[in-house]
């Protein structure tokens, strides 16, 4: 575990200080379970730090469920609660959204590679904590393209890109881009996930470029 800290902590110090530049945290952890022959529940909890790991982002509690209709396509739909404290001059708040989403997920095998693409489309709803501010509806599209390679020994590299399009949105609709490389581990019904992201804002030029380590566990049913 210290080992691990001292790993976070030195990523965190070598990036630059600039207001360009961000280290963050991302984990999780969740249950999947087969309820039928096609259809999969799950539940999640992430817990997200930013600005190098000196404060928390949100906590966000998810619950989805996801229907294969094919051998290449998944359906799925979901919701996901997120808090996420707020600090000011005056006390600390605690900002409420609640994020709605569909999507398709399509998968092309061909061993020991395989091709994936979800298309994903996301309404999220919230009131800003300044008192003044009314609801906020956020509507989002997102795409993204991924490959993954089973080797032996339940290990699993991946690699994906995604691309954010922000509906009616005033500053276009290109909001934001990422790209990461991870290692998924499998062993029996548990799944280790470690990887790299980098996230980079489109819309708001004064949005600071993330680099992002995250790591997930997951108990299959």
């Amino acid at each position: 575990m210290r080992i691990f800290a001292l790993i976070l902590s030195s990523l965190a110090l070598a990036l630059p200080a600039s207001a360009g530049q961000e280290f963050r945290l991302w984990s999780e952890a969740g249950i999947r379970v087969k309820v039928a022959k096609r259809l999969r529940l799950e539940f999640d909890g992430h817990l997200r730090l930013e600005k190098n790991l000196s404060v928390v982002d949100s906590l966000m509690p998810e619950l989805s469920v996801s229907y294969r209709a094919a051998k290449f396509l998944r359906l799925e739909a979901g919701f996901r609660y997120i808090a996420e404290p707020i600090e000011s001059l005056e006390d600390t708040y605690l900002e409420s959204w609640y994020r709605f989403f569909a999507g398709a997920r399509l998968s092309h095998r061909m061993k020991p590679v395989t091709l994936k693409y979800r298309l994903r489309f996301e309404e999220e709803f919230g009131w800003p904590w300044r008192k003044d501010e009314a609801l906020t509806a956020k509507h989002t599209v997102r795409n993204l393209f991924g490959a993954e390679v089973r080797l032996p020994g339940g290990f699993v590299p991946n690699l994906s890109g995604e691309l954010f399009l922000r509906i009616a949105d005033p500053d276009g609709p290109l909001h934001k881009w990422r790209a990461t490389a991870g290692l998924d581990w499998e062993i029996g019904r548990h799944t280790l996930s470690l990887y790299y992201r980098l996230e980079d804002p489109l819309g708001d030029a004064e949005d600071p470029t993330r680099h992002i380590l995250g790591t997930g566990y997951h108990y299959s049913f």
